[in-house]
């Protein structure tokens, strides 16, 4: 029986009967086919070059072949557990380089010898893919024997560099400064001057990366400047697992840097769906012991945690002009930080209105990092602007704002009364009182809000409050203005006389997708 390498690619994977027929060939022309099965088919690589019969499930063959065919361009957010960083990162590394060096490259590499970057969060994480990489080129005598002209018998003696340090140098003709495989920090040892082929982002998001918005933002930072160390065209993979609703891998999506690639744990992306890789046991011991968020976004990459106490998009309602708003009754709220350091809370100001038809308004909103000089110009040029009938601050260091704002008020001589705000609830109590308001569409936020930071930002605060604390709720990295807005229940402000009895959901406009590229379509 004949079976030359392009019919083996061609044949039906049924991988037993492939084999049975390989034992049929003569010693040499079956040496051909099965550098050819592993330098083109990603699960045989896997399952029988590298000898991992753990992998030998329809789902993992169904995600070997999804990655065979592109491999590039995609960010893979899988399940953790369900072998994203096996596949891609160990076993398509090692098959890209074994299907471009040595003798007859494939034609897909051009004849180039491709020089990979691992970054991972930290340097030692990366480390930990490249050590995979390096015990298997130095312990596979499968491979060895099949590809003498990529890798060495003995790579410790005779590779030009082969270490977690220096990288892996495998047999090659040409001589880049970089070795062929590399590991480095993204954020922790990001390297100088080098400039790889195909640049792998391998956890690059950990539990560290979300613990604050800077550490967010630093990590983003990095991520864009390691954009400068691949070649001209490098090829990019991004490979991970969310860990939070405004991690860095949601920044990557909504810039499109890369097409995401989703495989939840379950075939309908809920924790009581049935499982696609594990067993029903091992996933509901798992979402059990992890507690519903972080299995929600460890296992269904959906960092909320409960639907039932989150915002959703289609409830919310927005209004271009407000012309009416004297006719409504107005409060205005101020949830203060107690200093301008940049790791503390935000200072919180609000104008919230109850309307005549029974709605609830959002006049005007400030969320940044003031000192009590700022927070008491702002609070004062907010009442004079929409003349309130409540002036409210809540109680947490009121007392040192209110003394300030007195001694303002006398030197102005513009005065009004501060009412203290506080209670027994919980701030994820109070917030989560906006959320019949909001599924109800009673709560209407301006189309914009713009105001320029103490930081000389212009920022959108509808934005700000939307897309940073609203949708991400009960989850946000901040909830200042929302915390803010909530105090409407905690102050006595009537609805207006006359006002319409009527309630329940309304339409507008805006239910529907906004056009001209708006934030707040879709």
């Amino acid at each position: 029986m004949a079976l030359s390498p392009s019919a083996a690619t061609t044949a039906p994977r049924h991988y037993p009967n492939l084999l049975q027929s390989l034992s049929l060939l003569s010693e040499s022309n079956q040496r051909d086919v099965l550098r050819h099965l592993c330098r083109t088919d990603l699960f045989f690589l896997l399952r029988y070059g590298m000898g991992r019969k753990d992998s030998d499930h329809p789902w993992l063959i169904a995600r070997c072949q999804e990655v065979q065919a592109s491999p590039d361009g995609h960010l893979d957010l899988w399940a953790r557990g369900h072998y994203k960083s096996t596949i891609i990162t160990f076993a398509k590394t090692i098959q890209d380089i074994l299907a471009s060096h040595g003798e007859q490259p494939l034609p897909e590499w051009g004849g180039m010898e491709p020089t990979f970057g691992i970054f991972s969060h930290t340097r030692p994480i990366a480390k930990s893919f490249l050590r995979q990489i390096k015990a298997e080129f130095e312990n596979n005598t499968t491979l060895r024997g099949l590809f003498p002209d990529v890798l060495y018998e003995k790579p410790e003696r005779d590779a030009d560099r082969w270490s977690e340090d220096s990288g892996l140098v495998l047999r090659r003709h040409s001589n880049p400064k970089e070795s062929t495989v590399e590991a480095w920090g993204l954020v922790d040892g990001q390297p100088t001057a080098k400039h790889f082929n195909v640049l792998i982002y391998d956890d690059v998001v950990t539990k560290d990366t979300v613990s604050n918005p800077d550490m967010i933002r630093k990590t983003i930072e990095a991520w864009e400047l390691s954009l400068n160390l691949g070649d001209r065209a490098p090829r990019k993979r991004y490979i991970g697992t969310r860990y939070h609703f405004a991690d860095p891998y949601r920044t990557m999506m909504t810039r499109e840097a890369a097409k995401p690639r989703l495989h939840p744990a379950t075939v309908d992306g809920t924790l009581t769906g049935d499982p696609v890789f594990l067993e029903r046991d091992e996933l509901d011991n798992k979402i059990r012991e992890m507690g519903p968020y972080a299995a929600s976004s460890q296992l269904l990459l959906n960092p909320i945690a409960d639907s039932k106490q989150s915002f959703q998009r289609p409830w919310l309602r927005y209004y271009e002009q407000m012309g009416g708003w004297k006719a409504m009754n107005r409060v205005l709220i101020c949830d203060p930080a107690n200093s301008k350091k940049r790791q503390s809370d935000y200072t919180a100001m609000a104008v919230v209105a109850r309307g005549p038809d029974r709605n609830v308004y959002v006049l005007d909103m400030l969320r940044d990092r003031l000192n009590i000089t700022e927070r008491a110009a702002a609070y004062l040029e907010m009442h004079r602007r929409w003349k309130p009938q409540v002036a409210a601050y809540e109680r947490y260091g009121i007392q040192g704002d209110i003394d300030y704002i007195k001694l303002i008020q006398d030197r102005e001589n513009y005065r009004f009364e501060i009412e203290e705000v506080a209670g027994t609830l919980s701030k994820d109590d109070r917030i989560n009182r906006l959320i019949p308001l909001a599924a109800e569409a009673r709560l209407w936020l301006p189309v914009d809000c713009h105001r320029t930071s103490s930081e000389g930002r212009l920022l959108d605060m509808t934005q700000v409050l939307v897309e940073e604390e609203l949708l991400p709720w009960p989850v946000p990295l901040h909830d200042d203005l929302l915390d803010a807005i909530s105090r409407l229940f905690d102050v006595d402000l009537p609805w207006p006389k006359g006002a319409d009895v009527q309630e329940g959901p309304r339409t507008d406009r805006y239910s529907k997708n906004r056009g001209r590229g708006s934030w707040m379509a879709g």
